[in-house]
């Protein structure tokens, strides 16, 4: 590997999980380049706060020796062109527009350091991997399972927590399920009488969308289905925690949530299988707010990254697929695929977060009628799936 050659790997998304997420696709990329990648996450992050500190070393163990003040030299070259050794400290305002940020040019780039503050999915660089690398044939989980495995070491004092935790709390009570449960947005409302206007944001490049088939007798009868009925959110993972307790006699329950409320349902429900950390969980009325100190900063950092490494390590695991976290989770061990389950809302053929609220119209007699006539398969209704 050239030593002049370098991928520096910025924040993308100031949200933990999601910015872990960011920084494997990067990772990814060094090695297809041949770079040294170079991790930095600013003051400013969301679990950072301390003044010129890189925030990844806050929680994980430095990819390499290399800083970012390593790739600061006069002489170097840099892309996209709007870098240079002066300003690589500071944030491209402007990066959502990805100028100078197509994957081609990133990967073809001949400049000594290359900035990467945009993100690509490690499904979109697949094709690029070359024979004689070490992923080349893997499926996409396979491909997070070996970067996260090779790149992404905790911090002992993390680290002893988790452990702490597990031998306190789980090591005695296998066969463990993990639930991550995200609080309810009351403003997130997804009407799905009208998808291509309400929920096109939520299309991720990583699933890829059915062609939608005419259905016209949908457009001559939906003029008589202005009413709708609401799914209620995150209500689909009590089915599956049940199927889970009755067929393999879980004795312990690993909850994961930030809301107050979510907790009191679940020790309500499941009693003394429920174990949970002690973490800063919200009310579903109270707003989140980021003016903490860079101290309490951390710890919330810390609790976040605690209860993803211990939730990984229970038998089972039910998560939310519009979550980075769960995501993580998932990414952190070569899970077998009936015990793990990440879960959506599906409504004709589009996916929305399971703790939103969806709208969908009532269920019509007639047009089922209709449809079943037609040869027409009745939709899904706020059904939820296995996202693999």
């Amino acid at each position: 590997m050239s030593k002049d050659r370098f991928l520096l790997i910025k924040a993308w998304s100031y949200v933990l999980w999601g910015d872990i997420d960011h920084v494997l696709g990067h990772l990814l990329i060094a090695e297809i380049t041949d770079r040294i990648p170079v991790v930095y996450w600013p003051t400013h992050c969301l679990n950072n706060g301390f003044v010129q500190t890189n925030g990844f070393e806050l929680y994980f163990e430095p990819i390499n020796s290399y800083s970012i003040f390593d790739l600061a030299h006069p002489q170097y070259t840099y892309y996209p062109p709007i870098w240079d050794s002066d300003n690589l400290l500071v944030d491209d305002n402007t990066k959502d527009t990805w100028t100078f940020r197509n994957v081609g040019d990133i990967l073809g780039s001949k400049a000594n350091v290359v900035v990467g503050d945009v993100y690509y999915n490690v499904y979109e660089l697949i094709p690029f991997i070359k024979k004689n690398h070490a992923a080349y044939g893997m499926s996409v989980e396979q491909v997070y399972h070996y970067l996260f495995n090779k790149y992404i070491r905790i911090k002992p004092d993390i680290n002893m927590e988790i452990q702490g935790f597990y031998n306190s709390w789980l090591k005695d009570g296998h066969p463990a399920l993990a639930v991550h449960v995200r609080r309810v947005n009351e403003e997130l409302v997804f009407d799905t009488r009208d998808a291509d206007k309400f929920d096109n944001q939520y299309w991720n490049k990583v699933y890829t969308k059915v062609k939608k088939e005419s259905d016209r007798i949908d457009e001559k009868v939906v003029k008589y289905l202005k009413k709708g009925k609401h799914k209620e959110p995150n209500k689909a993972y009590h089915r599956d925690i049940q199927k889970l307790i009755e067929k393999y006699n879980i004795k312990r329950i690993f909850l994961l949530t930030d809301c107050q409320e979510t907790l009191k349902e679940y020790i309500r429900i499941y009693g003394s299988r429920i174990v949970y950390t002690d973490c800063k969980r919200l009310s579903a009325d109270q707003e989140l707010t980021y003016m903490e100190n860079p101290m309490v900063k951390r710890r919330r950092g810390i609790e976040v990254v605690k209860d993803a490494y211990i939730a990984a390590k229970c038998d089972f695991f039910i998560g939310n697929d519009f979550s980075h976290l769960s995501h993580a989770v998932t990414r952190m061990k070569d899970w077998p695929s009936r015990n793990m389950k990440l879960l959506y809302w599906v409504y004709r053929k589009r996916k929305y977060p399971i703790n939103a609220r969806l709208v969908v119209r009532k269920e019509n007699v007639f047009l089922s009628f209709l449809k079943r006539l037609f040869g027409k398969r009745v939709p899904q209704e706020g059904g939820y799936f296995n996202a693999r």
